[in-house]
């Protein structure tokens, strides 16, 4: 039997988020209880693409993330210093969850790409805050938040605004450079993502060095033009959450990614 070697790329936010909205919808089905959170066992995600392909075998495997998970930045309450900021990434990046999966049975290699500050004015938060809220209640607030979005205009307060940036670019950058010093030894891809970001990295990969294209993501985080570059079957999460989960009772903190930059100025 012909082995088939392949590469695996995994985007931790857009999975992440992915899951978090399917979770919601889980809830509202009632396969969830309120309260309740599901977790990707990744090697069981694992298991499951080398089983459904006979002869696969997934020998490279690439984590990105953002690091420091946004829990342990929301303790801050000052701008750390480079050296502080460095420290806390590699720190991340040896403990908890992010060292477990770069040992057996998972052997990811980890790509943490930092997170990024940045100080936001008040005024303009909370009065978009303010706005969009009385735009979702119609009107009327629920809630008893005696603000004056007018005043915010005057407020000269400051917060520490992290986001993340650069992972699309860091994982896009990835598949190009594996690809093509692999192009020998590698025969599939597989991206474990659904931003429509990664297309151009994804069309180079399958036109330019004849690679073949698996995406793993959530129906509900899945571009259809990046779907469209692939020449294997997609495999919806969605469809294998139960055989490839776990269900916990806590969300699962040092996974939680941090805003995302573009998603929040076309949210404004």
């Amino acid at each position: 039997m012909t082995t088939e070697k392949a590469a695996m790329f995994v985007d931790n936010s857009n999975i992440f988020k992915g899951m978090h909205n399917f979770s919601k919808s889980l809830v509202e089905m009632g396969k969830l209880e309120t309260g309740q959170y599901l977790r990707i066992r990744w090697e069981q995600l694992i298991q499951h693409l080398e089983s459904k392909n006979s002869g696969l075998d997934i020998f490279a495997r690439h984590f990105f993330a953002s690091l420091p998970p946004a829990a342990d930045v929301s303790k801050l309450h000052r701008r750390p210093t480079e050296e502080e900021w460095e420290q806390m990434v590699r720190k991340s990046a040896q403990s908890g969850f992010y060292k477990v999966i770069q040992n057996p049975p998972f052997n990811f290699t980890l790509h943490a790409v930092p997170l990024r500050f940045a100080e936001v004015g008040c005024r303009s938060r909370m009065r978009q805050a303010y706005f969009k809220c009385l735009e979702a209640s119609r009107g009327t607030l629920q809630c008893t938040l005696s603000l004056d979005p007018n005043e915010c205009l005057s407020c000269g307060k400051k917060f520490l605004w992290k986001y993340e940036k650069g992972v699309d670019v860091a994982l896009a950058a990835q598949l190009v450079i594996f690809g093509s010093s692999r192009s020998s030894s590698l025969d599939r891809i597989i991206l474990v993502a659904g931003d429509g970001d990664y297309q151009e990295a994804t069309r180079f990969c399958r036109q330019e060095l004849g690679k073949d294209i698996q995406i793993v993501s959530w129906r509900g985080a899945l571009s259809r033009e990046l779907e469209r570059l692939a020449n294997k079957p997609t495999v919806f999460l969605d469809d294998i959450w139960e055989s490839i989960c776990e269900i916990r009772a806590k969300p699962p903190l040092e996974e939680i990614p941090a805003f995302d930059e573009e998603e929040e100025r076309e949210g404004e």
